[in-house]
């Protein structure tokens, strides 16, 4: 996992249910990139828990909104 991948990871597992919009995990992370920079990156957090479990679909995407870690699943 990569330094940016992480900081994503944990600006939104920080905040379990609650929907962040693509520039809220740059800014917590203090990184600046742009919006489809950030598609690719949970892309490929996305790839990378799920070739550890299959199952994995804790990042949930809301349209037009953002992301959120839902630990629920």
């Amino acid at each position: 996992m990569t330094l940016t991948e992480f900081c994503i990871i944990d600006a939104l597992a920080k905040w379990v249910g609650r929907v962040k919009n693509r520039e809220q995990p740059m800014g917590e992370s203090q990184m600046v990139v742009d919006e489809s920079t950030i598609t690719s990156h949970i892309k490929r957090i996305r790839r990378k828990f799920q070739s550890l479990d299959q199952k994995f679909d804790c990042i949930e995407t809301g349209y037009g909104m953002g992301y959120r870690w839902n630990s629920s699943q």
